[in-house]
């Protein structure tokens, strides 16, 4: 077997070969600096970037449950807030009802009695046209329009209020197919038409009307549709409560997988910066050590010129 023949060719070729691969990782760590990435392109780790992409599809339909989230929160809060101010206005009528049995009271009291109970009135026609985000929360899909229609008699007072909301659910999506009603509607709260429930309007006129006109017997019947009327607003109340509870759990579910995924993003195409620069000191040691080495191989010689 003949021997194999180094030629001066062969050896400057590979030393190029070899200063030429020194180069490209000495290049590859400098970018990895550069972009923080220790992946850049797809080529370099396939795996590493279906991963990364997976967990970047992840967030972002996270993140997107989260916006979905923050936008019904206001909406659920005032909902709550607007069904607690009902109850203070029901305990508040209750109270002047009480007054207004009591026989010590004349008729000038009741008449007083009276002209506070159509302020509550009012007050609860407010709270039934409640709006938030300039929609109404309480007209159920129907938020662009007042639910609540009152009809005044000659004096300006309601005599009669007439829900023209829904009974839609509003619902948006909070998780992978998980969907949560974030409204309470008008006739639920308001004007249940439920034989254990009021319609808290028709009880407030009623009230009124029969403090002025002295008829204090029928107002013990009142007082019961105004204990119905409370149990009724409290149940939308809590069911309310129970949906904000439930959507905060969700909340924070998410942002602990938002920061799960970003751990994985991070772990397989971030770069360690620290571990980078060692290795971009040792190559370029490296480089330069080969660069020494090249210069003494093919530099030039008589015997160059000669052959």
């Amino acid at each position: 077997m003949g021997a194999f023949r180094i030629t001066q060719r062969l050896m400057i070729d590979r030393t190029l070969f070899n200063l030429g691969n020194q180069e490209r990782k000495l290049l590859d760590l400098q970018e990895q600096l550069a972009t923080g990435l220790s992946v850049n392109r797809p080529s370099d780790d396939p795996l590493a970037v279906r991963r990364a992409l997976n967990g970047r599809t992840e967030i972002s339909k996270t993140e997107q449950f989260l916006t979905n989230i923050s936008t019904i929160t206001p909406t659920l809060r005032e909902t709550e807030t607007s069904t607690l101010t009902t109850v203070n206005i029901i305990q508040r009528a209750n109270e002047l009802t009480l007054q207004g049995i009591n026989d010590t009271n004349g008729q000038d009291q009741r008449d007083a009695i009276a002209l506070e109970i159509d302020a509550l009135l009012e007050s609860l026609f407010n709270e039934g046209n409640h709006i938030t985000d300039e929609r109404y929360i309480f007209g159920g899909t129907r938020t662009t329009a007042a639910p609540f229609a009152a009809t005044r008699n000659v004096d300006g007072e309601i005599s009669a209020v007439a829900y023209e909301g829904n009974d839609q659910r509003i619902e948006i999506e909070v998780q992978e197919d998980v969907r949560a009603q974030i409204n309470a509607t008008g006739e639920e709260v308001f004007t249940s038409t439920s034989p254990t429930s009021v319609n808290l309007f028709d009880t407030l006129i009623g009230i009124r009307d029969e403090l002025r006109a002295g008829n204090t017997g029928a107002l013990d019947a009142r007082l019961a549709e105004l204990d119905r009327g409370q149990s009724q607003v409290l149940v939308a109340t809590a069911r309310v409560g129970a949906i904000e509870n439930r959507i905060e759990r969700i909340q924070a579910s998410h942002e602990q997988l938002i920061v799960q995924f970003q751990t994985v993003v991070s772990d397989n195409i971030d770069a360690d910066f620290g571990e980078v620069i060692v290795e971009l000191n040792a190559q370029s040691n490296a480089f330069q050590a080969s660069l020494d080495a090249a210069a003494r191989v093919i530099q030039p010689s008589l015997l160059t010129f000669l052959s």
